[in-house]
């Protein structure tokens, strides 16, 4: 797979919300699409993330 944009389930093509869930030593990380909610798991983890504890940031805005 070279890009992983477009949802199975429901064609939706904008992309995808990301969720991490917590494992033992590392994140897994999960795709879900705005569209109709299908999670998709691609087995990609991380443990760089030392907490989930989140932190607002000025709001991203396109150029």
């Amino acid at each position: 797979m070279e890009e992983f944009r477009v949802c199975p389930e429901c064609g939706y093509q904008r992309g995808f919300h990301v969720s991490f869930r917590n494992r033992k030593n590392s994140y897994k990380i999960i795709f879900i699409c705005p569209s109709c909610g299908s999670a998709y798991d691609l087995n990609l983890k991380t443990d760089k993330i030392e907490s989930l504890n989140e932190t607002k940031i000025n709001q991203y805005k396109e150029n």
